[in-house]
C-alpha cells in the first residue's frame, strides 16, 4: 500500500535525486522556507503538508518541531520541477 504522504527524503529516493541537492534547489526556488517547511501557497494547493509534533526536553522542557510531507499531488509536481535532472540522471 502506497502511503498518503511521504518525507522529503523518501520522495527524493522515489524520483532518484540526491535529498540535500533536491531541499538546496527546492530553497532556492522559494518552495521550501530556511527550516524545510513549504511556502503556504504549496500547502494550500495540497502538495505538502506540514506535521507538527511536542515533546518535553529534560533541560529545554517543551519543544514543538515540523516536519514537511509530500502528497501525491506534491510529488508529481517535484517530478516536473526536476524533470530536466531525472531525465538527465535517466540517460546515463
Amino acid at each position: 500500500m502506497i502511503p498518503e504522504y511521504i518525507t522529503l527524503a523518501e520522495a527524493a529516493k522515489t524520483l532518484n535525486l540526491g535529498p540535500r541537492k533536491m531541499i538546496r534547489t527546492l530553497k532556492s526556488r522559494g518552495i521550501l522556507d530556511n527550516q524545510r517547511l513549504p511556502s503556504w501557497r504549496y500547502t494550500k494547493r495540497g502538495l505538502f503538508k506540514v506535521e507538527t509534533k511536542s515533546f518535553h526536553h529534560p533541560v529545554r522542557g517543551l519543544q514543538h518541531s515540523a516536519k514537511t510531507l509530500v502528497s501525491p499531488a506534491g510529488l508529481e509536481f517535484l517530478r516536473k520541477e526536476f524533470a530536466e535532472q531525472i531525465d538527465i540522471q535517466e540517460a546515463s
